[in-house]
């Protein structure tokens, strides 16, 4: 039993609200609460036209509960519905499915029916082609009788001695029976050579008399037509000899006398003279200068010709695809030819930059010239489709794009095959590098011994090149051309200043944009399957001269000059700018090596991974040899500020009274320690950047530090002279403050605290010890700088400790020395390993 009907309500839903409970309210997109605002907009619009301010949920209620129920009624309604829509679907399907049965057979006996329709039509189709094959055969063999019943005639009428019947053909029937009395002299003439019997021999000379003659006759129509410009008589002379014996004699006529070749058969006597605008085609740093002019005008007389011809070919000749290629082979092989060696042998008179200069653009202008004539094809397409019906003669020629293609290929081969253009690019650039470096090698030979300087540029780059396993990919012709200063004897009398021995940024600049102008040429020149090892190989000529003949030999050189150096006289600060200026040229090589080299070497992996090693090996020696020569400068520093503090005299700190100058800033040793401070920081500011700086000056500071312990436990300070050395440590720290390194600060704030155990009256000491930096120092280490008090033993300042529980094991003054240099050889220890180069070297 269902749910037991509900009591009838004793109000009535709001039309409009009514009207919301419909089916339709229910399509499309529906929204819940679009619905309840519907269903209660009625109520709430009452509700503020009586002004009530409180909730009344009652009509809420009694509106909801009655949709309810009509909700339900109206599901129930939809349920019938759809039950009924269920019902007549599944009759439909039913019907559907019988209907697609019955066609299912139909279908199949229409299939059944083509397909014995289309083996029939196969049998009749393949009876057919068996008949035509056997009519064609027929038509062939009858067409064959015929012929050779013609040609016998034709061949007895030779042996009588003349023809008639060929000469009323060639005679009466006008040009198309010129064409077939050439067609007949080509297949008599075969006939002639198969038949070889005694009787014969007068029929024989016949035919080639009459073939002779007919060639002449030909031809010297040609020749007039060719004169007067007639193309109508040219083109139908070019067939009739097409068929006659392929039109070669014609063809060779129609190249040889052109007008084209005959104004420059003579290239050589008529070229132009050297234009202005090549006067600096032998400076490698000035732009690359234009192409001669005359190869310019050469070449657009070829496009001009070239166009024109092959209008007129397509017109006059039934083959034109053949004669043109025959046209074109004949521009270049002679008139371009011949231009181009003219031009080359001009400019490897002047230099070897100046010949691969011309030949680049020479190639570059020859490249273009080549796509235009591309062109032409559309032309000769033309004329093939119209010339080539009714001919017998096979005429089958390679594409006009290949035969140029072959033409540019054969032109520059005997200046690209092998390594022959690899060898002058390295000629050119180590001409033009030595040329350079001239001055920078002689004062290196001169400066440090020849055979000492070749032995450490062929040394290092051994072992680069060993290390990458990349010598046996240079050519055995040009290996010669690397690690090897050639003809040092004419650097031996080379007039050479001190400033030819520095390193020039601008050298360096210059030499990278020769080589960029290098790889560029060689990648328009080259195969593309070549180009990354002989990028390669131009980058290891580029390492050669830049990293080891001039970065390595200057830093080679500033190790030397500092290793001389005298310890007597202030040390030079130039090895620290030399270093800059390397860290300078590393990252233009750098830069050079990313956007040049790179991209041209990735395509081989294994050249790029070698190339790679080489250029890290490279920048690993360079970065150690500059840390080197900053570790060497820091010694050389170090070493003049010894012999500053040694000048100090005995009795600095323990004046005479006649000599007490309270007044003065500080002791001389201490201005000339601070003065030379001064200069080496501001040469260190200018010539080392970031982090670097730091490094450098906590090295110098931390050492000069421990210097400065040491220094002051060799004197005897006097209560006066312990002013004085305050002064000293005052002007250090005053020195090493400028440095803003907050670690050194520290360290030096301790030494001047230290000073003051030399000020304060004995019963001070011990809380002047106990304060500060100097209570986290132990006792023995402060103790050999108490026994340097004059009055350490009539101030009984060693009962005074003992009475305080302070003990040492200390021996004399002397003895102390030792523990101060541990302190220093302790605070070294932190740098061990410090890179004073933070270029980007990889």
């Amino acid at each position: 039993m269902g749910p037991p009907p509900r009591m009838p309500r004793p109000y009535e839903l709001d039309p409009d609200v009514k009207a919301t409970l419909r089916v339709e309210s229910f399509q499309g997109v529906f929204s819940p609460k679009v619905f309840i605002e519907k269903l209660s907009s009625g109520i709430i619009t009452t509700r503020i036209k009586e002004n009530s301010n409180t909730f009344d949920p009652k009509p809420f209620i009694r509106t909801f509960e009655s949709s309810l129920e009509e909700l339900e009624k109206l599901t129930s309604k939809m349920q019938k519905h759809t039950i009924e829509l269920e019902r007549e679907t599944q009759k439909e399907e039913l019907v559907f499915k019988k209907q697609v049965k019955e066609l299912g057979l139909g279908f199949e006996d229409v299939q059944a029916t083509l397909e014995s329709l289309d083996s029939r039509i196969s049998e009749v189709g393949s009876t057919a082609i068996r008949i035509g094959e056997k009519l064609e055969t027929a038509d062939k063999q009858r067409a064959r009788a015929v012929l050779s019943k013609k040609l016998m005639e034709y061949f007895m009428q030779f042996n009588e001695g003349r023809c008639p019947t060929l000469e009323s053909l060639m005679t009466q029937q006008g040009l198309e029976g010129q064409i077939e009395a050439a067609r007949i002299l080509r297949q008599l003439a075969i006939l002639a050579k198969e038949v070889d019997l005694p009787d014969t021999q007068l029929a024989r000379e016949g035919i080639e008399k009459f073939r002779e003659q007919f060639e002449t006759d030909m031809l010297s129509s040609f020749d007039k037509a060719y004169k007067h410009a007639d193309p109508r008589v040219m083109a139908h002379c070019a067939k009739a000899l097409l068929e006659f014996n392929g039109g070669h004699s014609c063809v060779q006529i129609y190249v040889n006398q052109h007008d084209f070749f005959m104004l420059h058969s003579k290239v050589n006597e008529s070229s132009p003279l050297e234009s202005p605008d090549q006067e600096n085609i032998t400076d490698p740093v000035a732009p690359i200068p234009p192409i001669d002019a005359g190869l310019i005008k050469l070449y657009e007389d070829i496009r001009t010709t070239v166009e024109q011809e092959a209008e007129i070919i397509s017109m006059v000749f039934p083959n034109p695809a053949a004669v043109f290629q025959v046209f074109i082979q004949r521009v270049f092989g002679q008139s371009i030819q011949q231009f181009i060696e003219t031009l080359l042998e001009r400019a490897q008179a002047k230099s070897t930059l100046a010949y691969l200069r011309t030949l680049s653009s020479i190639h570059e202008h020859t490249v273009t010239l080549v796509e235009d004539l591309k062109k032409c094809e559309d032309t000769l397409k033309v004329g093939i489709n119209a010339n080539v019906k009714g001919s017998n003669v096979s005429m089958t020629t390679q594409p006009l794009a290949q035969t140029l293609d072959r033409c540019l290929d054969d032109l520059f081969v005997p200046y690209l095959e092998g390594d022959r253009y690899l060898e002058k690019e390295l000629q050119s650039l180590c001409e033009i590098y030595d040329s350079m470096l001239a001055k920078f090698t002689a004062y290196q030979l001169q400066r440090r011994g020849g055979n000492k300087f070749r032995a450490i540029i062929t040394r290092t780059f051994n072992q680069i090149i060993d290390s990458s396993n990349s010598r046996q990919s240079l050519p055995p012709v040009v290996q010669e051309n690397f690690a090897t200063v050639k003809n040092p004897e004419k650097y031996q009398n080379m007039q050479v200043t001190e400033d030819d021995g520095k390193l020039v940024v601008e050298v360096v600049i210059k030499m990278l944009k020769i080589h960029a102008e290098s790889v560029v040429r060689s990648v328009g020149l080259l195969p593309v399957s070549g180009r990354p090892k002989n990028t390669a190989i131009l980058f290891q000529l580029l390492n050669d001269y830049i990293g080891m003949r001039y970065v390595d030999a200057a830093l080679d050189s500033a190790l030397d000059d500092l290793s001389a150096a005298d310890p007597k006289l202030p040390p030079d600060m130039k090895p620290i700018r030399r270093v800059k200026l390397v860290g300078g040229i590393v990252h233009l090589l750098q830069m050079h090596f990313q956007t040049t080299i790179l991209p041209l070497t990735v395509p081989s992996p294994q050249v790029y991974r070698e190339t790679v090693i080489q250029k890290n090996k490279l920048m690993g020696n360079v970065e150690a040899k500059a840390n080197a020569t900053l570790q060497k400068e820091i010694d050389v520093i170090l070493v003049w500020l010894e012999t500053c503090l040694s000048r100090q005299r005995r009795v600095d700190f323990k004046p005479k009274d006649d000599e007490i100058d309270l007044t003065g800033l500080a002791t001389k040793p201490c201005m000339d320690c601070c003065e030379f401070l001064r200069r080496m920081y501001e040469a260190i500011r200018k010539n080392i950047d970031g982090k670097n700086i730091e490094m450098f000056l906590m090295e110098v500071g931390i050492a000069f530090h421990g210097m400065l312990l040491e220094h002051f436990k060799k004197f005897s300070i006097s209560p006066v002279g312990g002013v004085l050395l305050t002064k000293d440590i005052a002007k250090y720290q005053e020195s090493i403050k400028v440095w803003n390194i907050p670690s050194l600060n520290e360290r030096f704030e301790m030494l001047r605290q230290l000073g003051n155990v030399f000020l304060v009256k004995p019963e001070i000491l011990p809380s002047v010890l106990s304060e500060g930096y100097l209570a986290k120092v132990d006792f023995r280490s402060l103790y050999p700088y108490l026994q340097m008090r004059v009055d350490f033993k009539t101030s009984k300042i060693d009962k005074l400790f003992e009475k305080l529980n302070m003990t040492t094991e200390t021996g004399p003054s002397n003895g102390g020395s030792t523990g101060g240099t541990a302190s220093r050889i302790a605070a070294l220890e932190d740098l061990t390993g410090a890179k004073f180069l933070s270029y980007t070297l990889r």
